[in-house]
């Protein structure tokens, strides 16, 4: 198992960390969680193929959380090349690859409605061409993948928003996307391997809706969690000491990510 962390920032621009987006290889598939903008180039960067995705989870409908789903939507469409390329193909960089296999997208309530108000402002440019668009509604949920499972559970946040805990391969992973403290997330994080946590601002600059450092910590030491990863990091957070904070309660394994940080399980 493979997690890629694509996005460990937020809407406003900072070096190093971008908007939301994980890749993961498990199960026998490939994932996206999240789609903040950017994602598409920080994928290929990774290594990651845009086109042999199996599925998407999208946490909520935040823009830096979700905007590059039209991005993926879009390229997409881009048609298989024919055996004989001609030679504006190849200029183009349209790749020769056969038709992919269904793309399945999943998210809370409002995803269809997402989908068709972004394909009316596009002009109909996220039409699916060349293959299937299964857009899923989900609320707390259990999604079979192809050899483990993906569990949705409902976050407390300013929009309607979900976690997620993956179990595959004997590994645990758990991501909160954005959330307050709940106790959702802390069941998410139990006992996993890798507990990936939104951690916003300060303890003294609380926001609803987001997670603290020390509040990090306590979710973590809760949890049981192995090794925590915090990302969505606020500028807010120059020359903070962000490790102090989460040592609190937490002494576990912690990183603070950055864009393209990955870990092996």
């Amino acid at each position: 198992m493979r997690v890629t962390i694509l996005g460990a920032g937020t809407a406003i621009p900072a070096r190093d960390r971008s908007p939301s987006g994980l890749f993961i290889e498990a199960a026998g598939e490939r994932l996206l969680i999240d789609a903040g903008p950017g994602t598409l180039q920080r994928l290929h960067a990774a290594g990651g193929n845009l086109f042999t995705l199996d599925r998407v989870f999208l946490t909520h409908y935040h823009l830096d959380h979700c905007l590059d789903l039209a991005s993926l939507l879009f390229a997409l469409r881009l048609p298989a090349a024919p055996k004989s390329r001609s030679i504006g193909a190849a200029q183009a960089g349209i790749p020769d690859r056969p038709p992919r296999a269904p793309l399945a997208v999943y998210g809370p309530p409002g995803l269809k409605r997402l989908y068709r108000r972004l394909n009316s402002a596009l002009n109909g440019w996220l039409t699916p061409r060349g293959y299937a668009l299964r857009l899923k509604e989900i609320k707390e949920a259990m999604v079979k993948l192809g050899k483990g499972t993906m569990r949705a559970r409902w976050m407390r946040h300013s929009a309607p928003a979900l976690g997620y805990r993956l179990e595959a391969d004997g590994k645990r992973i758990a991501y909160s996307g954005d959330t307050d403290l709940c106790d959702a997330i802390v069941e998410l994080g139990r006992d996993t391997h890798l507990l990936i946590l939104e951690c916003s601002v300060p303890d003294e600059r609380k926001v609803a809706g987001h997670l603290t450092p020390t509040e990090c910590g306590r979710i973590a030491a809760s949890a049981n969690c192995r090794h925590l990863v915090l990302t969505h990091f606020y500028p807010v957070f120059k020359g903070y000491d962000i490790r102090r904070r989460v040592r609190r309660a937490f002494r576990g394994r912690l990183t603070l990510a950055r864009d393209l940080a990955s870990f092996r399980l």
